[in-house]
């Protein structure tokens, strides 16, 4: 592709100037009408659900976890302790006495978090949360809990977990 020969704009006719700041105008005011758009606004369910209730609860908190492509649900969490274990130094809030079913959530208290139980209510944090109605800001993930069968061809088992690194993420407490 060739250009034919250049020929420079008589200045009579157009200032130099004017005419390279006119041109941005209209190329600005151009692209500015296309890149400007309204924002979608959400659908009046989601906003009135929202709004509805903050807490998200221990079976849905398991089922947003499922569906999330990340696999990770920021929020708070609502649940009522029906059981406490402890492994690896680690005390497991459940959400539900049996730990197979699949709509159980379990708090993770680390250690850090324990020892701050410990020194606001001079019990241990398995003691205290037992058959208590908590909701725990936090993210709930989705891990590995075990197989669903025997030997190691077997597919694995997920639960859905919340980490408690600090008493501070516990935001309330009822008996």
């Amino acid at each position: 592709m060739t250009f034919g020969k250049l020929r420079p704009i008589p200045r009579d006719r157009f200032s130099g100037k004017k005419t390279i700041v006119a041109s941005f105008a209209a190329l600005a005011i151009a692209l500015g009408g296309c890149a400007s758009t309204t924002p979608a606004a959400k659908p009046a369910a989601v906003v009135q659900d929202q709004a509805a209730d903050p807490y998200i609860s221990a079976p849905d908190a398991v089922i947003r976890a499922e569906a999330a492509p990340t696999r990770n649900v920021s929020g708070v969490f609502e649940l009522t302790v029906r059981s406490v274990s402890v492994r690896d130094g680690i005390v497991l809030l459940n959400s539900e006495r049996d730990l197979r079913k699949p709509d159980l959530l379990v708090v993770e208290v680390m250690p850090a978090a324990q020892r701050e139980v410990m020194a606001h209510t001079r019990k241990s944090a398995a003691r205290y949360f037992l058959n208590k109605h908590l909701t725990v800001q936090g993210v709930a993930r989705r891990v590995v809990v075990g197989r669903s069968g025997k030997g190691k061809s077997a597919p694995p088992r997920y639960g859905t977990r919340v980490q408690m690194d600090r008493f501070a993420q516990v935001l309330t407490i009822q008996d």
